[in-house]
């Protein structure tokens, strides 16, 4: 077939048969339409200026549009063994429809790609477009199942994939507005790495057979929402029991639950929620949210690990002011209580000025990292600093420390009849009693006024100066703590 001279011409070849390879070379033509073509080899078009060019149940080897430049390019019913290849063109709109497996590479589109009604695999890489949408599939059963690999991929707009079952999908180095997976079943986890998205992340109604995979180095400057992704056993072929036995247990029923990761990562803001009967974990790995984590609906959870920092945790109408208060709110949210998760929510509390609440957080994070340290640490964290000192945050733990040190120096007074001017060691004398009370209150306050003749000896001072130096502690970091949460 010769090339088609001059511009402001139509062609349309149809129902012909072509007993060798066709290659359309620097063709220039307003539409170019091929129905019905067969083609012995392969139909290649290269270096070709066309306005509109549809391919519609052309039947090649192989289909090649190469360093050329189209207004519109549709490719319709190719067969399934069929390969077509997009490479180093460009073009305005591309509309490929049920047709077998499909590579594109170094191409430019001004506004979208259309891939619907997927019959092989797809490969696409170095592709520039408005946007971009794999749609549907007309393949059932295990073999016709496709993977679908995108790499170095920009979409100025939308990135859509709906209503597919895949083997794998693969999303490598993407970069788009607006990134949307709706009703997608996965054979294999889902795999992305550098997906950087500057509007919204939608994973929606997703299903997976085994694990649900995740991202990893990926950037999401607005929403993540992650809903209704579920897992669905794999087919097992039943056998009957034999007779005089139990029926086997069917496999598949775990109720563990599934997890979507988001590794080395940052998003904006995510917002999870999950099915009656299908428990979704979104996990957090050496990743930052920096705006907030939505409250989960149903039974869905967070999970934070090394390094996560999270800005700030919806919070609703809970309270922190006890123990069963945090840890209910914190199973309610993440998987397990954690120094992260504890920090998450203590952050949160601090920046809605919760003062006490966040103070209580901030014992309980301290407490536990205490708990984890070799034991000489752990004595000391948790016993003096946490236990005594309430990590400075705490007044009633250095004033309960100072009460008990006075009552317990009063009774050991008491006991000894030391010293002899305060009177007999009777227990019915509640005058002595008072007596060591008050004396007990002068050494930890280093009150000398008024004290017997036999304290003012050179060993009564020392003991004293000890007593002083301990209750000197205890009572400024007592008034210390109340004057901070009232100046706060």
């Amino acid at each position: 077939m010769a090339a088609a001279e001059g511009d402001g011409r139509d062609l349309l070849v149809r129902r012909r048969d072509v007993d060798r390879p066709l290659h359309l070379d620097r063709v220039s033509a307003d539409r170019l339409e091929l129905v019905h073509v067969d083609v012995a080899g392969i139909l290649a078009v290269r270096s070709c200026v066309i306005e509109e060019l549809v391919l519609d149940h052309c039947s090649a080897d192989a289909v090649l549009v190469t360093h050329s430049r189209i207004g519109r390019l549709t490719i319709r019913n190719a067969p399934a063994n069929c390969e077509i290849s997009l490479a180093d063109s460009t073009a305005e709109v591309i509309d490929v429809h049920s047709c077998g497996p499909l590579t594109v590479h170094g191409v430019r589109v001004a506004e979208s790609v259309q891939i619907a009604a997927v019959r092989g695999g797809v490969r696409v890489k170095g592709l520039r477009t408005s946007a971009l949408a794999v749609r549907s599939q007309a393949t059932s059963g295990r073999r016709g199942r496709p993977g679908v690999r995108l790499e170095d991929v920009r979409a100025v707009e939308s990135l859509l994939f709906d209503d597919l079952w895949l083997s794998s999908l693969t999303l490598q180095d993407v970069d788009t507005a607006s990134l949307e997976l709706r009703r997608v079943r996965l054979d294999a986890p889902l795999i992305g790495a550098g997906v950087h998205c500057r509007d919204v992340l939608r994973i929606n109604g997703m299903v997976v057979a085994g694990e649900a995979g995740g991202l990893e180095d990926s950037d999401v400057r607005g929403l993540v929402e992650v809903r209704g992704v579920r897992r669905i056993a794999p087919a097992v072929p039943v056998q009957r029991p034999a007779p005089g036995t139990a029926p086997a247990p069917r496999e598949g029923g775990s109720d563990e639950p599934l997890e979507l990761t988001f590794r080395s990562s940052t998003v904006r803001r995510v917002r999870v929620s999950a099915e009656e009967g299908a428990p979704l974990v979104v996990g957090l790995d050496n990743s930052v949210v920096t705006e907030a984590l939505s409250m989960p609906s149903g039974p869905a959870r967070f999970r934070l690990a090394g390094d996560s920092t999270v800005q700030e945790v919806d919070l609703g109408n809970a309270v922190f002011r006890r123990a069963a208060h945090v840890n209910g709110f914190l199973e309610r949210v993440f998987t397990r209580v954690t120094s992260n998760s504890l920090e998450a929510v203590r952050a949160t509390l601090a920046r809605q000025r919760r003062t006490a609440e966040a103070d209580e957080l901030y014992y309980r994070i301290r407490q536990r990292e205490a708990a984890r340290a070799p034991w000489p640490r752990r004595l000391l964290g948790n016993g003096l600093l946490g236990g005594v000192f309430g990590w400075g945050v705490r007044a009633r733990n250095p004033a309960r420390a100072l009460l008990l040190g006075i009552l317990s120096t009063a009774l050991a007074l008491r006991l000894a009849a030391a010293p002899p001017g305060l009177g007999p060691a009777r227990w019915t004398d509640f005058s002595a009693a008072a007596k060591s009370l008050v004396m007990a209150c002068a050494l930890w306050f280093n009150v000398g006024v008024g004290a017997p003749s036999e304290v003012k000896t050179y060993a009564w001072t020392a003991t004293a100066v000890c007593f002083t130096v301990g209750g000197l502690v205890f009572t400024t970091l007592t008034v210390g703590i109340v004057i901070r949460k009232l100046v706060r």
